[in-house]
């Protein structure tokens, strides 16, 4: 039998090896244009594209209604990041490549840069995904819990553990109940999950809405919500004080 010390016909041995990694993407940038007029933080959007937005040309991601609504509107009251996913290899991942849970270290690092180079507040850095956007969202909000204030997944597909490492993050959920891509019941069974935890998600589901649902982004009701959020290590300091 193998004891704490390996003594058994099975030796204990230590892997170790430094690794370097490259991590590169195109992204879409927006500032508002009172941004250099005065010294506030911004608060940071992160917005995770679709499957069809995935590649080298950022042209891709030129029908998403967000990029769309950034295009007419230069006093949006965030900084936006719309980073592009890396296509990677179809093979292993479906007729898309990759998808984001393959980038999520990309994104995070991305989000740090701008955090030390632009005049943004970390506790107000918020995350918007739509499809494959969506369930990268579920993902990052499960891998990097810390990082956000708000989670607002749309019409993506999930896995309900995640949720368990997430749990002080408030969510909005929103699905159209008649989605033949990814089936609305994905965002019901997360919902009730969260629910079920203690957490915190409101929930939108249109009656009428299919895969593609433009409400969320081309209505203020949402930015509003997010305007409002705090990262929660960031309020559990303040009420301590």
């Amino acid at each position: 039998m193998l004891d704490a010390a390996g003594s058994g016909l099975q030796r204990v041995h230590l892997f170790s090896k430094i690794v370097e990694k490259k991590l590169e993407s195109n992204y879409l940038l927006y500032l508002p244009e009172t941004y250099d007029q005065d010294d506030r933080l911004w608060p940071l959007l992160v917005y995770l594209h679709g499957g069809g937005g995935s590649g080298t040309d950022t042209a891709r991601l030129a029908h998403y209604p967000l990029v769309q609504r950034l295009e007419r509107e230069p006093d949006f009251p965030f900084v936006v990041v719309s980073p592009q996913c890396p296509p990677g290899e179809a093979t292993g991942h479906g007729p898309l490549g990759d998808t984001w849970t393959e980038h999520a270290e990309l994104v995070d690092a991305l989000i740090s840069e701008l955090l030390s180079s632009l005049r943004l507040d970390p506790d107000r850095v918020v995350l918007v995904g739509h499809s494959m956007g969506g369930y990268g969202a579920w993902y990052f909000a499960h891998r990097y819990p810390e990082r956000f204030a708000a989670v607002a997944p749309m019409s993506g597909p999930a896995v309900t553990w995640w949720t368990y490492r997430a749990k002080d993050v408030p969510f909005w959920v929103f699905h159209g109940a008649k989605d033949e891509a990814v089936p609305v019941e994905e965002s019901e069974a997360m919902v009730r999950t969260i629910e079920e935890i203690g957490g915190s998600v409101r929930f939108t589901r249109y009656p009428e809405g299919g895969h593609a649902i433009r409400q969320p982004f081309d209505e203020d009701e949402l930015y509003d919500w997010l305007l409002l959020q705090r990262r929660a290590s960031s309020k559990t300091e303040k009420d301590s004080l």
